[in-house]
């Protein structure tokens, strides 16, 4: 007990006084003269992200939508079905407010400022006494200047890259921890629980996965572990259906994505154990070892820092096994670093309890957090500033600007490629050309969301052809050698028009060739338009489609659209027999066979659609729009996924029209949202309107001294969960 002294008010006070110097410091990072600046924000993947928000906010939302498809970026796919929502809907309340640039600015940090915040609600709600969930918000507060890791998530720096969304949904993570933990040793509804987790998810799903597998510490002690399983499958049941209107969407067309299998992070001691954080990961071992070793003497560990010992390698654990789960490695380390961090702040607060005035101590550490964060940072508050002074502020911007100008029409025109080059930095981004639908109104190739379509590798691989330098981030694919004699192949497929060169060597090699024209010169872009058959999106196959097995078609299709010279005649992958001309060897170019010329077809490209009339039906028609599972055809039999990753229809009637279309898993999803979330508001009135009845808590908040249970099975299910996800890596490596 503490002293009567110490009283609430002024606990609360030193609190506020500590949370509040925190957020002044970052305040001081994150100027409110910039963040209101209505410009668009540079940096990273940042910008690229706001043509989402806009589209979001222009096109889905008015329509009560979370996701639509979105023509700019790889040949055309599903907007925000495989990314987060809730930043959006957090930046789109702003909006009215701010205006479209300021609000997506100040949805870019939210997640910044809320995490000492939530770290310091959900230690209290773990039941750490003062000054201990101060500490624990400096902890993380610290662990957001980390710099060694700036792509990776959870910090100033990461954010800053783009990766806001994670920010996010780290600090729901953190504060779903400590409900989880409250509820659990109260005995209380699983209810709070799952609803915070599911808006968790919405906003990332790796802290949801990291989240989940958390809250199973709670078996490991379980005097009741059926009792105790059931609990936790109410809270992830709970909260999938309360996530349903967007999970359940996500979850029915998975299969429709890029895996991201590639082994990521980068093995070294610097990046998994940053110097700044030292010192809180040797506090963070100093607690763990203590309750370990004091055990026998205090009655038992200390519950909560065996959760977060917990909570820790969860993280390391989904990190090994992430290229097994066709995931990203890197992105689960902050939490498992980040929960070695509050860790280590809570035992120092549970340290400074045992003094005098622990108040004035807590509140010198905060101040010396602060000093301390401040002083090792490097770059952090350089790349604020040149983030939200925005795009307008870059050097390289008026040109890129025009470049758009020159370029601009709609999505129904033929797309406009652009070359990789580390001179689009000097414009806002490295992938400042991502965003060139949203500034010309015309389509290019690649995009921000790499994962969300079928067409990512193809993308990829024609960036190669057409640069050196291109990216590659998918290790385990090889993409080509400088080479725009294939690439033109491969840009008419795509129905790219025009080309935007910046390097010498695109630039004179589309020079010499008779079907490429230089039409306009911005230094350092250089615009050509390549001559030849008009661009269209809709064309009458001159070779007849040749069937193949859906069963392994990735690779088929990939070996299809990396054969040199490229084959005209097209993969369809499907066993309809129909398609009368059959593969015969996969490991050969597919046989042509003619078909009858003389088709003539128009079309009217939008959004979300396309109608064509074609003067012969029944003849196989390609669509340069990357499949996916949702479009709906409408008088012809498809689409059919065809090589690499387009659509194929075989018109039944002069007319047809294609459509990407709401299914079953939307309204289903819809309604179990809004079941569930109705069923909880329901229960809490009504539990409010009853005594509430005296519960023996299932797990005491701290050390337990009652006598221990005759079976106590329930700390095999975590255990064998952690040891699995340890075992799918290696099992991936073999």
């Amino acid at each position: 007990m503490e002293p009567d002294s110490r009283g609430p008010r002024r606990r609360a006070m030193v609190d506020a006084a500590g949370l509040g110097f925190m957020m002044l410091v970052l305040l001081d990072y994150l100027r409110p003269s910039l963040l209101l600046l209505p410009t668009v924000t540079a940096g990273g993947d940042t910008p690229c992200h706001y043509p989402t928000f806009v589209w979001f906010y222009e096109r889905l939302l008015p329509h009560g939508r979370l996701h639509g498809w979105y023509p700019g970026a790889y040949l055309g796919q599903p907007l925000l079905l495989y990314y987060f929502p809730l930043p959006f809907l957090a930046m789109s309340a702003l909006a009215p407010f701010f205006g479209l640039p300021v609000a997506f600015k100040l949805g870019t940090v939210l997640g910044v400022f809320l995490l000492p915040v939530l770290t310091y609600a959900g230690l209290r709600l773990m039941g750490f006494g003062f000054p201990a969930p101060l500490l624990g918000a400096a902890a993380s507060f610290v662990f957001l200047f980390c710099e060694e890791n700036p792509i990776w998530g959870g910090t100033l720096a990461s954010t800053l890259a783009g990766e806001f969304a994670y920010m996010l949904g780290l600090g729901l993570a953190v504060l779903f921890l400590g409900v989880a933990y409250r509820a659990y040793s109260r005995g209380w509804s699983w209810r709070g629980p799952a609803l915070l987790l599911a808006l968790t998810g919405l906003a990332h799903g790796y802290a949801v996965l990291w989240a989940g597998l958390a809250a199973a510490y709670f078996l490991y002690s379980a005097r009741r572990p059926a009792r105790t399983l059931g609990w936790l499958a109410a809270v992830a049941v709970g909260a999938f259906a309360a996530a349903a209107l967007w999970l359940l969407p996500l979850l029915s067309a998975w299969g429709w994505t890029t895996p991201y299998d590639d082994p990521w992070i980068t093995i070294s001691p610097k990046n998994l154990f940053p110097p700044l954080l030292w010192p809180l990961f040797a506090a963070a071992a100093v607690g763990w070892i203590a309750t370990f070793t004091s055990a026998r003497r205090t009655g038992g560990p200390d519950h909560r820092l065996l959760f977060l010992l917990h909570a820790t390698a969860a993280g390391a654990a989904l990190a090994i096994a992430a290229p097994a789960l066709g995931v990203i490695d890197v992105r689960f380390v902050p939490f498992a670093q980040l929960a070695a961090c509050v860790a280590g702040g809570a035992t120092l607060g549970l340290l400074l309890q045992t003094l005098a005035a622990p108040g004035l101590a807590g509140l010198g550490l905060v101040l010396l957090a602060g000093v301390y964060a401040d002083a090792r940072s490097q770059v952090v508050r350089y790349w604020a500033d040149w983030n939200y002074s925005g795009l307008e502020a870059r050097e390289l911007w008026p040109a890129f600007r025009d470049v758009a100008g020159r370029l601009r029409g709609s999505v129904a025109e033929a797309r406009v490629a652009v070359e990789y080059s580390a001179e689009h930095e000097k414009a806002g981004s490295i992938r400042m050309y991502e965003t060139l639908p949203f500034f010309s109104g015309r389509s290019t190739l690649e995009g921000v969301y790499n994962q969300a379509s079928l067409q990512t590798h193809f993308v990829y691989y024609l960036a190669s052809e057409l640069g050196a330098t291109s990216p590659n981030p998918f290790k385990k694919r090889d993409y080509s050698r400088f080479d725009t004699e294939a690439a033109m192949a491969h840009l008419r497929l795509f129905n790219v028009s025009d080309v935007v060169a910046l390097s010498p060597q695109l630039v004179s090699s589309l020079a010499a060739r008779s079907d490429a024209k230089e039409t306009a010169r911005i230094p350092p872009y250089v615009v050509f338009h390549l001559s030849g058959p008009a661009p269209r999106y809709v064309e009458p196959l001159a070779w007849a489609p040749v069937r193949s097995s859906p069963r392994g078609w990735r690779e088929k299709a990939w070996r299809w659209f990396t054969r040199k010279p490229l084959s005209p005649a097209h993969l369809v992958f499907t066993d309809d027999p129909r398609f009368e001309v059959a593969e015969k060897d996969e490991l050969q170019a597919p046989p042509a066979v003619a078909l009858p010329g003389g088709v003539e077809v128009q079309e009217t490209v939008e959004p979300e659609s396309l109608t064509l009339t074609t003067s012969r039906v029944g003849h196989p028609l390609l669509v340069k729009i990357s499949f996916h599972a949702r479009w709906r055809a409408e008088g012809a039999d498809g689409p059919y996924l065809v090589s690499p990753a387009l659509m194929l229809v075989v018109p039944r009637q002069p007319t047809v029209r294609l459509v990407y279309a709401r299914n079953w898993a939307d309204r289903l999803g819809l309604a179990l949202s809004v079941a569930t979330v109705l069923f909880a508001l329901a229960h809490w009135a009504w539990a409010a309107r009853r005594p509430a009845p005296a519960r023996v808590p299932v797990l005491l908040p701290d050390a337990c001294d009652l006598d221990a249970p005759p079976r106590r099975w329930g700390w095999i299910v975590p255990a064998a969960t952690l040891a699995m996800l340890l075992g799918l890596r290696l099992l991936a490596r073999g």
